[in-house]
């Protein structure tokens, strides 16, 4: 019994170390945003190291165990508990990378992101970690659910019009997302009974649209383009390490393999390329390369082979590593000149006698160039050594095998234009030098990808399936190098055109061509239905003999083409239900003015008759006085409270009329325009409304 207690203890123990970047958050993100500057960055820069202290504890191959909270005992073997962590090898590899570039995307963030985006990053990171170590569907649906929320929150921060609606649009698609997952999960719950993750038994459309959101599956990659490029350049590197990231896992974890992930994956890796190729802005070019490298990923993980999956959840690692440095170096450009666009750093008459970039920005230009070359797939780079797994692993399977070559061609040529027009040849004047902590973080991430690079067998435990990392050879070095060298060449021979830029029409777009109409549709059904809802409100406030008559007239005007015929009954029901209550609530007002302004009256009256009768001998007009102060203090009285109560109600549907026409613009404007902070209130609410529910319904069934 001594035994199993002291088993117990250890077990809670050590996975409750690996959990820190999870449970710490709870403190250290709300006091982030009260303390000094000063203070502020001393908890942060200890919170960071901690976070290093748990990857290398996670590295060194220790066993964790599992901790659940909160356990039901509804059922065995259910797996029901709102807080069930336990270790998994593919888990244990996903939160090492979360915690470790976590951990230095803050240390980059230090002196220059604002508290608040500090706060929400700490919990952004936190979430990720959560997911990794979930040992059931529903802690996994929690802590997915809060990575939604607080990713929404570091791209909104920026405070911009632009960043807002990129940041509802994101949060909209990912809340989507998560519902579909939700409903996976009840029918995969429905099958078997219960919530311990495992391939889906049932729901498993409902499983792929709901990772696929945050794993970017092709056409639903269309959040990410709009959402990194948009927060701040602090905010991207922590971005750059989490959701798509979070999204491969689950494709690990959750979906079972086959060729149709594959494939995906590849598609994935092409399109991402193809795109990047026509970006001039920094992170939207990086941002498409997220989408190429994380289709390797998905198609290593999802040929299902104990060396696919290793060399897609090491790719996974990787690329937090090398895409967070690009994303930092790109940081500091913006941060140092102003700038964000590859022709902006063109040379012209002002700039002629200004060093490159590479002069005035080393630290940066050598962060761009260790990452370029790590992505490409270099030897001695940490880019390298998971690639070479995942060439291996799609060895003689078409067409996965050749759409990786050419993505591998097209990743060479892109970074040949990130690094050459953005650092080598380009110039802009630098405004003010990057800070020691950013400084900081580029030169350690470019250390990790070569040591990670030159000795990989660091990496080798967390590999879920041990596969040696002893890769080196002449000919897999050459076979690498081949890729690279002809994306150079061929970079040569187009870089006139790069420079330029590739201009393609607006219409020739997966957002032009597939969500152009369905934003269209939504935005004529949305504006609609809010001329209807604004015109019955106008109605019952406007009053009158027959509002109906106002709300049939003004409907039957709409020029959208709809035939409004069918929404009478619902706008009679409407109208009557509020008009309805808000006689009663007048007639109730009314009632209770009478009963309380009773008994002051025969008080009043009282007063009057001791005057008439016992004062009268003093005088007879004391009593007509009296009588005189009685009425009319009991008329000012009564005007008082009836005149207050008319305005409250008038208030209340004021109020009520406002919330419609702020939700429901009848102006007509795009639906994503619509789609604001104006009017986040009371969207947001329905939204997390729909998911308490559900959640609520699916307790209360268990």
């Amino acid at each position: 019994m001594s035994l199993e207690r002291n088993s117990f203890t250890r077990e809670v123990v050590t996975i409750s170390l690996a959990l820190l970047p999870v449970i710490a958050p709870l403190i250290v993100s709300p006091v982030l945003l009260f303390i000094s500057d000063r203070w502020r960055r001393t908890l942060l820069f200890v919170y960071l190291l901690g976070m290093i202290l748990v990857a290398v504890y996670i590295l060194s191959g220790a066993e964790l165990g599992s901790l659940s909270l909160l356990t039901s005992t509804f059922g065995d073997g259910s797996g029901m508990a709102p807080l069930f962590f336990s270790e998994h090898p593919y888990g244990k590899i996903a939160a090492f990378g979360f915690i470790l570039v976590g951990a230095f995307a803050l240390l980059y963030g230090l002196e220059v992101a604002k508290p608040s985006e500090q706060a929400v990053s700490v919990a952004a990171i936190g979430s990720a970690v959560g997911i990794a170590f979930s040992g059931n569907f529903l802690t996994l649906f929690i802590f997915w659910e809060m990575l939604t929320i607080t990713v929404a929150g570091l791209i909104m921060l920026q405070g911009t019009p632009k960043a807002l609606s990129m940041g509802y649009r994101f949060l909209l698609l990912q809340l989507g997302g998560g519902l579909c997952l939700f409903l996976g999960i009840m029918q995969h719950y429905a099958a078997t009974g219960s919530l311990l993750i495992a391939v889906p038994a049932a729901g498993l459309p409902f499983f792929i649209i709901g990772i696929g959101m945050k794993s970017v599956f092709l056409p639903l990659h269309i959040w990410l383009p709009w959402a990194y490029p948009t927060a701040s350049f602090a905010s991207s590197v922590v971005l750059a390490g989490l959701t798509t990231k979070v999204g491969v896992f689950a494709v690990a974890r959750i979906l079972p393999p086959h060729q149709f992930i594959a494939v995906m994956g590849a598609s994935m890796a092409l399109f991402g390329v193809t795109c990047a190729l026509l970006q001039s802005d920094l992170r939207r070019l990086l941002s498409y390369h997220i989408i190429s490298q994380v289709g390797f990923m998905v198609a290593g993980v999802g040929l299902g082979s104990h060396y696919s999956v290793d060399g897609g959840l090491l790719h996974l690692v990787n690329h937090m590593l090398y895409k967070a440095l690009l994303f930092m170096s790109a940081g500091a450009l913006i941060y140092t000149t102003g700038k964000h666009d590859l022709h902006d750093f063109h040379e012209d008459e002002e700039t002629k006698n200004i060093p490159q970039i590479w002069l005035t920005v080393p630290v940066a230009a050598l962060g761009a160039v260790i990452g370029a070359l790590a992505i490409s797939g270099t030897p001695l780079f940490n880019g390298f050594v998971s690639k070479y797994l995942l060439k291996k692993a799609v060895h003689g399977v078409s067409p996965v095998e050749w759409m990786l070559m050419v993505a591998g061609v097209g990743t060479s040529i892109s970074f040949c234009k990130f690094v050459y027009f953005g650092f080598i040849k380009g110039r802009a004047r630098v405004t003010r030098e990057i800070t020691s902590s950013m400084r900081a973080a580029i030169l350690a991430l470019s250390g990790l990808c070569i040591l990670f690079g030159i000795w990989p067998q660091l990496l080798s435990q967390l590999l879920p399936y041990g596969t040696s990392l002893s890769i080196y050879s002449l000919k897999g070095a050459w076979a690498a190098l081949q890729i690279i060298l002809i994306g150079i060449f061929v970079f040569t021979l187009i870089a006139r055109v790069l420079e330029r830029g590739i201009h393609i029409p607006a219409w020739f777009s997966v957002e032009y061509l597939l969500y152009r109409p369905v934003i269209i549709v939504a935005e004529h059904i949305f504006t609609f239905c809010g001329r209807v809802v604004d015109t019955t409100a106008n109605g019952i406030v406007m009053g009158g003999i027959s509002p109906l008559a106002v709300v049939s007239k003004k409907v039957t005007a709409l020029d959208d083409g709809l035939d409004p015929h069918f929404l009478k009954p619902i706008i009679n029901f409407m109208m009557l239900l509020y008009t309805g209550v808000a006689r009663i609530m007048d007639k109730s007002l009314e009632f209770a003015f009478v009963k309380s302004l009773g008994p002051l009256y025969v008080a009043f009256k009282g007063v009057a008759y001791f005057d008439e009768k016992t004062l009268n001998t003093v005088g007879g007009g004391v009593a007509k006085s009296s009588t005189l102060v009685r009425d009319g203090l009991y008329n000012t009285y009564m005007d008082g409270l009836t005149f207050f109560f008319r305005r409250a109600s008038m208030f209340l549907r004021r109020v009520f009329v406002f919330m419609i026409r702020v939700d429901y613009d009848p102006k007509g404007e795009p639906v994503f325009q619509v789609f604001n902070l104006m009017n986040f209130d009371l969207d947001f609410i329905i939204i997390m409304g729909t998911l308490l529910l559900l959640l609520g319904v699916s307790l209360f069934i268990f």
